[in-house]
């Protein structure tokens, strides 16, 4: 009898929560098999009965299901915003260049577990079996599910011209509840140009074009150099 087969249901339910909680940018049923040594059919069965008990959500990007952990973490959600709020205006009434804010953000990445993305398909991985447009065009699909302070996720509009691409994101409540929000942003571009660039191995530059308080809206481009 093998390790896997020794593992009751709850063991199976626990391991496969904690492996979202530890990629909460999404992960697929081959992805979590992987990660737990066992098969895409143990895994989707267990996958399956943790959606009915609606502890587990999916969305499809594209060819691709994504699954994340339906459940919070220890802190309750609207204490870490209201703190995360004030820091943020904090950190905007003491610094006023926007390139420090992202600076901000490269600091961050070098703590953070997981790619924004998650664990990219081969098949959109450039130089792999994907190419750099297929990779700009995933990244636009899944950008708003991987951004761990929305409530509502905004609307993602993505164009692209060779190897950049612009994303064009609206309807976001964040600016609702405080302008401040706009460091967030200039924040996460800091973010994601180094864990993109750590991802695919190349230079990458993630820059914030536009934001528009009012009318919730930011546009934010990638490039592939």
């Amino acid at each position: 009898m093998t390790q896997s087969s020794r593992r009751s249901e709850e063991e199976w339910k626990d391991e496969i929560l904690d492996y979202l909680l530890d990629n909460p940018s999404g992960v697929t049923i081959t992805d979590i098999s992987n990660g737990l040594n066992t098969s895409r059919i143990t895994a989707g069965k267990y996958v399956g009965i943790l959606e009915a008990e609606k502890r587990i959500l999916n969305k499809k990007i594209g060819a691709y299901k994504l699954y994340f952990s339906a459940e919070r973490g220890l802190i309750p959600k609207k204490v870490m915003l209201s703190y995360y709020t004030g820091l943020l205006e904090g950190i905007k009434d003491e610094i006023k260049d926007s390139e420090i804010f992202k600076t901000i953000g490269k600091k961050i990445a070098k703590y953070m577990g997981f790619p924004y993305g998650s664990a990219y398909p081969d098949s959109v991985m450039p130089n792999r079996k994907g190419s750099i447009e297929k990779f700009l065009k995933y990244f636009g699909k899944t950008f708003s599910y991987i951004d761990f302070i929305y409530e509502r996720r905004p609307k993602v509009k993505t164009t692209q011209s060779g190897n950049t691409a612009k994303y064009y994101l609206t309807e976001i409540e964040l600016f609702d509840m405080s302008e401040d929000y706009d460091v967030h942003f200039y924040i996460a571009s800091g973010v994601i140009e180094v864990i993109v660039s750590n991802s695919l191995k190349r230079q990458v530059e993630c820059k914030i074009e536009d934001v528009n308080v009012k009318e919730r809206s930011v546009i934010f481009s990638l490039n592939i150099l």
